[in-house]
């Protein structure tokens, strides 16, 4: 017989391993530490998670998602293209690594150690590539628009966010102002 699945369980499952992904990092958290603080047996919790990294993405999908649209808001306030230009870099290479301890960190953990071949759920990085890509054609004159393949260059701008995810954990922070000043003026300097 089939077990039912009850909203309350889940919730408790998702908040629960939130909260350890985010204090201790995806290969420190097991199975065994999330069922034990969501209250309930490991039996139970693969009721309703396959997998930890089943899990892992089913928090890290909704988290990732209002990261974006709070860096989205915070461009929409500035005023001139350069500061908009700088305040997605400066969010997605310093803002975003930076929340809930580190927790973009936790992605880099879950797909070094997830087996070969292993298909990632969704495609959470075509979402954030085109997430990102939209802000940046929104802030290009466009003449810049039309010599810039932003696909190309929004897939480097999130390759270099795990490496940056990875360095604002350690503490290396570099000049992230003028990393992204670096990158502002590249974009909106004129082509030859």
């Amino acid at each position: 017989m089939a077990q039912i699945k009850k909203p309350e369980v889940r919730e408790a499952i998702l908040k629960a391993a939130f909260e350890l992904f985010t204090t201790q990092g995806y290969n420190a958290t097991t199975m065994t530490k999330i069922a034990r603080t969501a209250n309930m047996t490991v039996a139970n919790l693969y009721v309703y998670f396959d997998s930890k990294l089943l899990l892992f993405y089913e928090i890290y999908r909704p988290w990732l998602i209002e990261q974006l649209n709070t860096l989205r808001d915070s461009v929409k306030k500035q005023r001139t293209p350069r500061t908009k230009l700088r305040r997605i870099f400066i969010g997605v290479w310093s803002d975003i690594p930076s929340k809930d301890g580190f927790f973009a960190n936790s992605m880099i953990e879950a797909l070094s150690v997830a087996p070969a071949g292993v298909e990632k759920p969704g495609n959470l990085l075509e979402f954030a590539e085109t997430f990102i890509g939209e802000l940046i054609l929104e802030c290009l004159p466009e003449e810049r628009k039309a010599r810039i393949d932003h696909r190309l260059l929004t897939h480097v701008i999130w390759m270099a966010f795990d490496g940056f995810a990875i360095n604002r954990r350690i503490n290396d922070v570099r000049d992230i102002n003028g990393i992204a000043d670096l990158f502002a003026d590249l974009l909106l300097v004129p082509g030859k």
